[in-house]
């Protein structure tokens, strides 16, 4: 796991983000695609990200992919589908890690992932910016922010002008009836969208048992 330092423009300080790069990332004579993850250090931590990604690969199931792990400061400022944060990931981060490592640099390259408020903000962050990102997803997704604002945007999306891919899990026990309606919305368009749902809460153990779902669904 490398630590990186970057001097944010956009947010005025110094923020740190780590890397997750799979074996001789920097030397394989193959570009890798990345992946992004909103709550970097719960992923890590609580949700396994790293053996969910080791067991995938010996399986065969996914290709190797980079994970660069972000964290907010002030969570839920930066991750209510904030336009700053947005622009922090993409024009600040995404470069240095483009710059840094053996990256396939086109936005079908590139994905996000993050769960709550960090699953909206994941996918606001491909909306504001379409040309770095094509393949977005959402555990749990906060799609109540703003009274919908997010789901109002995703509801302009035209297949025929942007290309996405999305993945979207929620849970029973929590309340699916957003998550639904934007999974048919977007299938509805035309995008392909892989929806789980299951019979949980919401909560990290649930976001765990489905991260598998998730990465053979954005990186594939």
């Amino acid at each position: 796991m490398d630590k990186i330092e970057i001097k944010s423009k956009i947010l005025g300080e110094t923020r740190q983000v780590h890397v997750f790069a799979p074996f001789f990332a920097s030397t394989e004579p193959y570009r890798q695609a990345v992946l992004y993850l909103q709550d970097g250090g719960d992923y890590v931590r609580r949700a396994n990200a790293i053996d969910v990604w080791e067991n995938l690969i010996a399986t065969n199931k996914v290709k190797p992919f980079i994970m660069v792990f972000i964290d907010p400061k002030d969570r839920n400022k930066e991750y209510w589908a904030n336009d700053k944060w947005a622009d922090f990931v993409a024009e600040e981060v995404v470069p240095e890690i483009d710059k840094r490592y053996h990256t396939i640099a086109t936005r079908d390259g590139r994905a996000t992932l993050g769960a709550s408020l960090g699953g909206i903000t994941s996918i606001w962050i491909g909306l504001r910016h379409p040309d770095k990102f094509s393949r977005l997803g959402g555990q749990s997704s906060s799609f109540w922010v703003d009274n919908e604002r997010v789901v109002k945007e995703l509801s302009k999306l035209d297949a025929e002008q942007t290309t996405f891919r999305f993945y979207l899990d929620d849970g029973a026990l929590e309340g699916v009836d957003d998550t639904r309606r934007v999974n048919v919305m977007l299938r509805g368009k035309g995008y392909p969208v892989t929806y789980v749902e299951g019979q949980t809460g919401h909560n990290w153990t649930a976001w765990r048992d489905r991260l598998a779902d998730a990465f053979i669904a954005l990186m594939n």
